[in-house]
């Protein structure tokens, strides 16, 4: 895939899979490139729209018999200067082919864990030129890269630049994410697409000076206009009067949403969300893509659904000044996104649900205000969204339910913009969220087993973190909650080390304590360096040491609340007597994380309670500091159908009643059988554990098994009457090639 361009000796350009790309070839950079600054939003998108490509992709059996046949992923253009055969010097790209090559080596940890030679060997070729060079030449990055190579953590220094402690960390994300977004058994064929459908157009300066020539063109002389410039220049061109005065207020409002000078897209990402959440049209997916894609362009295509038509200039006024108005009363939202606000601005859900992927939240929230709002009546209503998106995501943590941000996409546009619409007053948006809270239940005290699993570390630490942070606040410590969300600073503690034959006497399956282990009451936050000095330590000569930490583990030491009225208080006021305690040498391992696992859901329950978060059951009163419901009529919540939201394989064919719930299901672990069920929302229950069910096949397989990964799809297994077993994936395959799925 050639293509002349000015002047053929100097710039060339090529298509390239990412196979071809990085094969037998070294990427170095210029001393004018900058740091690897990729954040986890940028990590966590491109790794979505991968996913997501790929999951289109491989539902089409006609492409997967046919890989050649399917449509190439195009990941864009960079530019490079060529030195010398198979050596490149990057000019732009950097950032995304760094992150690549992080994703090839967690790529191959996991193919190198479920023994698949063939994806580890194709991986090699893409990761290393000569099996010691790795192909992303950056010297500084070295050392973090062969850590990861090598499956062990890189203890980050105080001398270690941007670059290195950045790749750590997103390093770590990868390993999350990727679990969360796919299965074991799709590890092979992930790869494939992605070393061989996946493209980019490399764009070849005539040499060094040439691509630095390049490389200021792109940086420093000026840009094109961008999709909000274009918006912008449609809109106001039909204004009539006013046309500079309104043109001051654009250039405000886009200098006041980028507020950091890196956050280019910040105008960009408030003007999709307004339009999503005030003009997309319900149930319409189209509208929804295109604003994603090119938000000028469906305004255009829309003219008329959106009133703007060049005879009416009334109404590009008002969709321009409604448009102005709503950045300006979103802002205090937008400020709580970046940073945690002084706890009086009850905002922090706003910078939870961002911290923790769910940035859709802020079409939810531009749905909710009216651009005529007063400031305060907005805010309260981002308020209120924010703090019930946040406790839908701890409940689905609770019930281990899929978080993931198509998860948030479905909540947001199926659910609560449509409701939001309709409403006009702060009271409105509190009694419609009301409504909703009042149909999920109460599945808090149902989490009796939930703990920590192969892909679910971020939502269990995101758990654990408000709980120790509701505790020190209580008894008057100062919480610092974005340290406990920082893996680095602070490290999710066993209280019982990896050893079962300390506790083999009143434990004697390894299964059971392996899943007791990890269960919540069987975790705490700890400092990391805290955690390194006494990580193997006996659980009750742990218990001691803990007295320096915070509360929640602290209170496991003997006698620690005798010199603390404050805690006393606090254990009594909420009923703790029971759960918030030490434990004596006699105590069990079950005894000790049953409860401690209830003092968790108790926590919970006064974190999350519907009032304190300003839900209320019922309709609110005046008195409760709200405007008086007002005499539009508002849509009623609609009762929402209980369903998992699963979109596993075993899901979809419980769904499709090719299982039933109530299916045994068998794994067969060097000659040892571990059972399991099969329920009606596509969870498994292992036989020996009970309790909250396990969302995966290969989350349940690896705790069965004692191993970091499990292909469960291969290796869960039904039994019929004749005792003959077939694999979940043949039973799949088989209802795949009849039709049903």
């Amino acid at each position: 895939m050639r293509g002349g361009c000015v002047g053929a000796d100097e710039i060339r350009s090529q298509g390239f899979s990412l196979n071809e790309l990085f094969r037998d070839v070294t990427y170095e950079i210029d001393y004018y490139q900058r740091d690897y600054t990729w954040g986890e939003e940028e990590v966590r998108t491109l790794l979505r729209d991968l996913c997501d490509s790929f999951r289109t992709w491989s539902a089409d059996s006609a492409y997967l018999r046919r890989p050649h046949t399917a449509p190439q992923y195009f990941l864009g253009p960079f530019v490079y200067h060529e030195p010398s055969k198979n050596r490149r010097y990057l000019v732009d790209g950097q950032q995304r082919f760094v992150t690549l090559h992080l994703l090839f080596l967690q790529l191959r940890l996991w193919a190198q864990d479920a023994g698949d030679p063939q994806t580890v060997d194709q991986l090699n070729r893409v990761i290393t030129i000569d099996g010691q060079h790795f192909c992303v030449g950056i010297t500084d990055h070295d050392p973090v890269l062969l850590a990861i190579s090598e499956g062990r953590k890189y203890e980050t220094g105080a001398g270690d630049s941007l670059s290195r402690r950045n790749l750590w960390a997103r390093s770590q994300q990868m390993e999350s994410q990727l679990v969360e977004e796919l299965d074991a058994e799709k590890l092979r064929h992930f790869t494939e697409w992605l070393l061989k459908r996946v493209v980019m157009v490399g764009i070849r300066a005539a040499g060094a000076d040439h691509g630095y020539r390049m490389f200021e063109t792109m940086n420093d002389r000026g840009a094109r206009l961008t999709a909000v410039d274009l918006l912008k220049s449609h809109l106001l061109s039909n204004v009539g009067s006013g046309e500079d005065q309104l043109n001051t207020q654009w250039h405000e409002m886009v200098r006041e949403l980028s507020t950091d000078r890196e956050d280019a897209q910040a105008a960009s990402r408030f003007i999709k969300a307004y339009l999503l959440a005030r003009c997309a049209r319900e149930g319409h997916d189209d509208d929804r893509r295109q604003i994603a894609i090119n938000l000028n362009v469906w305004v255009r295509q829309n003219a008329t659904h959106l009133g703007l038509v060049p005879e009416r200039p009334d109404n590009f006024l008002r969709f321009v000044q409604d448009l102005l108005k709503s950045a300006r009363l979103y802002r205090p939202i937008l400020a709580a996104s970046r940073t945690l606000k002084k706890a009086g601005d009850r905002l922090e859900a706003v910078l939870y649900n961002e911290r923790n992927g769910l940035g859709a939240q802020s079409v939810a929230v531009l749905a909710a205000i009216d651009p005529d709002d007063q400031p305060t009546d907005a805010k309260d209503k981002g308020r209120l969204v924010a703090a019930y998106i946040d406790r839908w995501y701890a409940l689905r943590i609770l019930q281990d339910l899929p978080v993931q941000s198509a998860d948030a996409d479905a909540l947001v546009h199926a659910t609560l913009v449509p409701l939001l619409r309709g409403c006009h007053t702060v009271v409105d948006v509190a009694s419609v969220l009301g409504d909703l809270v009042q149909q999920d239940g109460d599945p808090i005290r149902e989490a009796v087993t939930l703990g920590l699993r192969g892909n679910n570390a971020h939502q269990i630490r995101y758990l654990l973190a408000r709980a120790t942070a509701y505790v020190e606040e209580a008894c008057q410590r100062p919480p610092d909650v974005l340290a406990y969300l920082d893996r680095d600073q602070f490290h999710i503690e066993h209280l019982w080390a990896n050893h079962h034959h300390r506790v083999a006497d009143h434990i004697p399956d390894p299964v059971v304590f392996r899943s007791r282990r990890s269960q919540l009451g069987g975790l705490g936050l700890l400092r990391g360096r805290e955690n390194s000095s006494i990580n193997d330590l006996p659980f009750h000569d742990k218990a001691g040491l803990y007295a320096r930490s915070n509360v929640l583990l602290g209170v496991i030491a003997p006698a620690y609340d005798r010199r603390n009225p404050v805690l006393r208080d606090f254990i009594k006021t909420h009923q703790l007597d029971k759960f918030l305690r030490s434990f004596g040498p006699t105590e069990t391992m079950t005894s000790v994380v049953e409860t401690r696992q209830q003092l968790y859901l108790r926590l919970f329950e006064h974190i999350w309670k519907p009032e304190h978060l300003g839900l209320p059951a019922s309709e609110p009163t005046p008195s409760g500091g709200y405007s008086q419901p007002t005499a539009h009529p508002r849509r009623a919540a609609p009762r929402r159908r209980p369903a998992s939201g699963r979109r596993t394989d075993v899901a979809r064919m419980v769904d499709a009643q090719v299982l039933k719930a109530g299916t045994r299901i068998v794994l067969n672990y060097r000659s040892t059988d571990h059972w399991a069920t099969i329920d009606a929302n596509g969870g498994i229950v292992l036989a020996v554990t009970g309790g909250t069910p396990y969302g995966r096949v290969d989350e349940a397989g690896a705790v069965a098994r004692g191993t970091k990964t499990c292909q469960g799809m291969n290796e869960w297994h039904i039994e019929d009457e004749n005792g003959v077993r077939v694999s979940l994936r043949t039973v799949r395959d088989h209802a795949v090639a009849s039709g049903v799925l």
